[in-house]
C-alpha cells in the first residue's frame, strides 16, 4: 500500500463487517495478510487494489475475493490520499 502505508509500519485495525468502497482493509490474499483498498463491493465479494497501482498484486490480477477474507478496517493511522 505504499505510498499510503510503508513496509514495517505499525497499524491498528478495527474488526468489523461494516466496510465500504474506499476503506483500507487487512485481508487474506493468497494465504498472506495484505493491506488493500476496497474499490468495489458486490454480493459478498470485494475487489481490492493497492494504492501503488504499478507495483501491486491485487484483484486486478487475482479477481474479487469473498468478503469473509476481510480481517478488518485500518483504524490507525488514518490516511486519506484517495
Amino acid at each position: 500500500m505504499y505510498p499510503t502505508y510503508k513496509e514495517g509500519q505499525i497499524i491498528m485495525i478495527r474488526h468489523t463487517r461494516n466496510f465500504k468502497v474506499g476503506d483500507v482493509v487487512v485481508a487474506i490474499l493468497d494465504g498472506k495478510e495484505v493491506i488493500k483498498r476496497i474499490t468495489s463491493y458486490d454480493h459478498g465479494s470485494v475487489f481490492l487494489e493497492g494504492d501503488n497501482k504499478h507495483n501491486s498484486t491485487d484483484s486486478r490480477h487475482k479477481g474479487a475475493i469473498p468478503d469473509r477474507k476481510i480481517l478488518g478496517v485500518v483504524a490507525w493511522p488514518k490516511r486519506n490520499l484517495k
